[in-house]
């Protein structure tokens, strides 16, 4: 079953780069890039990200993104 996710990955930087923290996902893409800029000044980076996926068939669509602030990687 395809769905849409809204996910919200914040990233810390250490000796050897940046290291993803807890991701969270929400309801609803708003919510998601709500709670990015939230937390954009408590890391050293925060995207938040909306995908079609269908994982029962392996399944994942490209990222849009819904908000980014400060360090983060490339989305693939």
């Amino acid at each position: 079953m395809r769905e849409t996710i809204h996910v919200v990955q914040p990233f810390d930087r250490q000796k050897g780069g940046l290291i993803p923290r807890m991701a969270a996902q929400r309801a609803t893409g708003q919510e998601a890039a709500s709670l990015a800029q939230r937390l954009a000044g408590q890391h050293a980076g925060v995207i938040a990200y909306s995908m079609d996926v269908d994982e029962e068939a392996g399944d994942y669509g490209n990222p849009l993104v819904l908000f980014t602030a400060g360090e983060v990687p490339e989305l693939a």
